[in-house]
């Protein structure tokens, strides 16, 4: 009797579950005012991308300084350069963070002074070569704080020592006030960042790096021009979003290549999403190398936070197009350039598949996104646990 009884319980209360509204949380896509760029990495371009010299040291006390902002607290470890041509005899390099003093110069005071000092000294400096110098104390920078990384020559007979940086490409914006170099050959000079990035990476060890507005470290850059005389070829990005979104364009750096060719999204299998493909006539351009291509897709694609995605173009005909890269030292770099680990070059042809071992290498290409998750759910105004 009493277990006859206790069903009856159970029946009913499985029946009430069955009526009563159950609110549940549901993500909600809000329209931007304008595209969003992901990850904002296809910005200004003067010409093809390639790897420059930030400035040339000739003597003992010259220096590079670059005078940066942190968008997050950091505590760095290990600050990462790379040369271009160096002679003379033996130069050595002393690698320092600093405070910024009242004129906007490096002040020579060392950050974490009490600490022991956020400096370190190279071995000899040899050319086209990454030096990464773990410092004598970690310094440890707040979101917000403006700081100096300074790379001076120490020592050596005769010297010249080319510091490296990426040419033609600003990663943030072209002809910034903050971030800025400073260039020391005699006389400190302030000298506005245009159209060049700091080829240089701050650690919070040797193989970890944070995102650093107006650096990101490299061993190559290029404009990688292809055509359709492969079959299938296709460059691009492969990336894994972060947040729901909806995908509606690609920006990318074509440069002065002017061939046709189709832009689409995939899904990391290979498999086009929305028939997003849309066609691009290569005259529709001036040709110019001053700038990257907004392309719309045909349809929108909507993304799911946490899913691999593929965008790349295609060429259609004879004649060039391009996908602007840069390579970094190592796998290991990723964290420093604006993909992270969520993204790097794909490429693709009918007879090899999708290859994806260049994990170093990034393509100067976004996404454009118009719709971004709210990051708060809505109610499900009369969902239910059984049947909703």
């Amino acid at each position: 009797m009493y277990r006859f009884l206790d069903m009856k319980k159970y029946l009913l209360f499985l029946a009430l579950l069955l009526l009563v509204p159950i609110n549940v949380a549901r993500s909600t896509l809000v329209t931007l005012p304008g595209p969003l760029a992901y990850p904002n990495i296809a910005t200004h371009f003067n010409a093809n991308p390639g790897m420059g010299t930030g400035g040339t040291l000739t003597a003992t006390g010259h220096y590079i300084a670059y005078i940066l902002t942190a968008r997050e607290d950091m505590v760095v470890s290990h600050v990462a350069f790379r040369t271009n041509s160096v002679t003379g005899t033996t130069p050595v390099a002393t690698v320092t963070i600093e405070t910024v003093d009242s004129g906007g110069l490096p002040s020579g005071t060392l950050w974490n002074a009490g600490g022991g000092g956020s400096t370190s000294t190279t071995g000899t400096l040899t050319s086209t070569t990454v030096f990464l110098q773990a410092l004598a104390a970690s310094a440890t920078i707040t979101k917000g704080q403006v700081f100096a990384v300074k790379i001076a020559v120490a020592s050596g007979t005769t010297p010249s020592v080319g510091i490296s940086n990426i040419n033609q490409v600003a990663l943030f914006q072209n002809q910034t006030n903050l971030p800025y170099q400073v260039n020391n050959v005699g006389t400190p000079t302030k000298n506005v960042v245009n159209n060049s990035t700091a080829n240089i990476a701050l650690g919070s060890s040797s193989t970890t790096f944070y995102q650093v507005t107006g650096t990101m470290p490299a061993i190559a850059a290029g404009n990688n021009t292809f055509d359709n005389t492969t079959a299938g070829a296709k460059r691009g990005l492969r990336f894994t979003i972060p947040m729901n979104a909806r995908a509606v364009g690609v920006r990318l750096a074509t440069q002065s290549s002017v061939g046709n060719y189709n832009v689409c999204l995939y899904d990391d299998a290979g498999t086009e999403l929305n028939n997003s493909c849309t066609a691009y006539v290569g005259a529709a351009s001036p040709a110019t190398t001053a700038g990257p291509n907004w392309t719309y897709f045909d349809n929108t694609v909507t993304l799911t936070a946490g899913t691999t995605y593929r965008i790349a173009i295609e060429p259609t005909s004879a004649t060039s197009v391009a996908v602007g890269t840069i390579q970094l030292p190592s796998a290991s770099y990723r964290g420093a350039s604006l993909l992270g680990t969520t993204g790097h070059y794909t490429t693709f042809t009918t007879a090899g598949g999708w290859i994806d071992t260049a994990t170093d290498t990034v393509p100067l290409m976004d996404v454009l996104i118009d719709q971004i998750d709210n990051g708060a759910g809505t109610g499900g105004g009369g969902g239910r646990i059984i049947g909703g």
